[in-house]
């Protein structure tokens, strides 16, 4: 893994236009405690690191810096979440 954790959560919020301040509230912590992760200076719990997965439509391994995604790919998945929201509603 050449990329740290931090890093590809910029690289994958980016990628889904995804603004600090949004996956912060989506993932139920400060602005501030989203700033420490990208940096890599704290470690986030499991917990948080399932949300941020889940919020940026990624897989574990992207999240650690082992497989890639494009926009496309992610837009694919989320339509397919949003059809599947859809059948259970």
């Amino acid at each position: 893994m050449s990329s740290k954790i931090g890093e590809n959560i910029i690289k994958y919020r980016k990628i889904n236009g995804i603004s600090q301040k949004y996956l912060a509230s989506k993932i139920g912590i400060s602005v501030q405690g989203l700033l420490k992760i990208e940096k890599d200076l704290v470690s986030p719990k499991a917990s948080t690191l399932e949300k941020v997965i889940e919020v940026l439509c990624i897989t574990p391994n992207q999240l650690f810096g082992v497989e890639k995604i494009t926009k496309e790919n992610c837009d694919l998945t989320l339509k397919l979440r949003d059809y599947k929201i859809k059948r259970v509603n």
